[in-house]
């Protein structure tokens, strides 16, 4: 287990944890800010911008993608029986933590372009 995967601004990225060099990126078809991931066997599951997409984990091809229609662009948790309450809860946690990080950038970016 020599890798990472990161869900980043609409990208699912696979990183060497040794020297992290990128071995794969791969574009979602979604420029969302906030992309969550949830690595399962062979497939890296991914959500963002109201997308669902599953790649294959060795080499970031997209196996599928589902539009989710009618469930509109919001916040997502990936789940799956093969995770217990406590994975949920760090997963949720770490979420709410990166959408709070967003809005304190775009925050700071707005004060300090407005002068104050």
């Amino acid at each position: 287990m020599n890798h990472i995967y990161l869900g980043i601004k609409g990208k699912a990225v696979c990183v060497d944890k040794n020297n992290g060099n990128i071995i794969w990126q791969t574009t979602l078809k979604s420029t969302s800010s906030v992309t969550n991931i949830y690595l399962e066997d062979n497939k890296l599951f991914a959500y963002s911008g109201g997308h669902l997409f599953c790649l294959n984990k060795a080499d970031g091809t997209m196996l599928w993608e589902n539009e989710l229609k009618g469930f509109g662009y919001g916040p997502c948790i990936i789940a799956s029986e093969n995770q217990d309450a406590a994975q949920i809860n760090a997963q949720l946690a770490a979420q709410q933590a990166a959408a709070a990080a967003v809005i304190t950038a775009s925050t700071v970016a707005t004060t300090s372009n407005s002068g104050g």
